[in-house]
């Protein structure tokens, strides 16, 4: 075969000569010409009971009693009213280890930092 007409084959012809890219591997999903291609049958579907609540990202000055922080030790729940120092630069709010009740530590941010935070959207606000 020519080297220039090689350089021109259509993409469906590549296709059923290089047997991996349609036999189950992965393909580049920024390729809309692959997409009839592409098998998307053994995806998995994920079950709405199963889905985490999503974690909100908030300033620590919009942090409320009850919502809760996860870290790499453990997971706190809010127990105390955020409040600032240094010139509002700084906020700093009271947990307690939803593991080991009794544990409580001051967290402290800068104040333009949002955090992770799950909150339970049943209660009233």
């Amino acid at each position: 075969m020519n080297p220039d007409t090689q350089a021109l084959t259509p993409i469906p012809e590549l296709l059923q000569r290089l047997p991996g890219l349609h036999g189950g591997c992965p393909q580049p999903k920024n390729h809309p010409e692959l997409a009839p291609w592409r098998e998307t049958s053994r995806m998995a579907k994920s079950s709405p009971e199963k889905k985490a609540p999503p974690e909100l990202r908030v300033l620590p000055m919009e942090l409320r009693l009850g919502d809760r922080l996860a870290d790499e030790r453990s997971e706190w729940q809010v127990i105390g009213r955020p409040y600032t120092t240094g010139g509002g630069k700084t906020a700093h709010v009271r947990v307690e280890s939803v593991n080991n009740p009794g544990v409580t530590e001051i967290r402290s941010w800068g104040s333009h930092e949002r955090v992770g935070v799950k909150r339970d959207e049943t209660k009233g606000s």
